[in-house]
């Protein structure tokens, strides 16, 4: 498993260079484990200011076999760069705190989540523990900012991998985005926006 990190680590920084030295706007990097014992997948995600998409997956399916690793390169169009940017400069992206402390104590089931957001004016950290962002079909369990983040990585991740979408995958994802969208009080005010 270490190797394994060690590998994503070593491409990301390659991939850094390659950039003549301009770090990614954006990089995103989730560990999964479970729920299945053995079950493990880690990805992680860089999004460069020109367009560029550089995608790492690593998965475990169970104990003692070995990893499949995948590397995956892309260009975002235009309108996709303007709608990310546009996420990430958000006042409810800016806002997420460092820590988002576990909402959750897992079981079988274990995701970590972490961002790095660089901007002119610095950089934004993000850790997630035990990130269970499902809690949010019952609730107002995490920031909408924070889902919206998440969901747009998977959106890029799955076509940078060039995967078909399965309703199994992203639907979570959708059915965030329709349930906060109908969360509004009486003046019509999405209550999402509100911390």
């Amino acid at each position: 498993m270490r190797t394994t990190c060690l590998t994503a680590a070593l491409l990301i920084a390659i991939s850094v260079l390659a950039q003549n030295g301009t770090p990614p706007i954006l990089q995103s990097h989730n560990r999964v484990d479970g729920p299945v014992g053995g079950q493990s997948r880690a990805e992680d995600l860089q999004v460069f200011s020109n367009g560029r998409v550089l995608y790492v997956e690593e998965t475990t399916t169970s104990l003692g076999q070995q990893p499949t690793h995948a590397s995956h390169e892309a260009l975002m169009a235009a309108d996709e760069m303007q709608r990310l940017v546009g996420l990430l400069n958000s006042p409810g992206v800016r806002a997420l705190s460092k820590k988002i402390p576990s909402k959750t104590r897992p079981i079988d089931f274990f995701w970590q989540a972490s961002f790095e957001i660089n901007r002119p004016g610095g950089e934004q950290r993000i850790h997630v523990e035990n990130f269970y962002p499902f809690l949010n079909l019952a609730g107002h369990t995490y920031p909408q900012a924070l889902i919206d983040l998440e969901c747009t990585v998977q959106g890029i991740q799955v076509k940078a991998a060039r995967r078909q979408q399965s309703g199994d995958e992203d639907s979570w994802c959708k059915d965030l985005a329709t349930r906060s969208s109908r969360i509004t009080d009486v003046r019509g005010t999405n209550i999402h926006n509100r911390t």
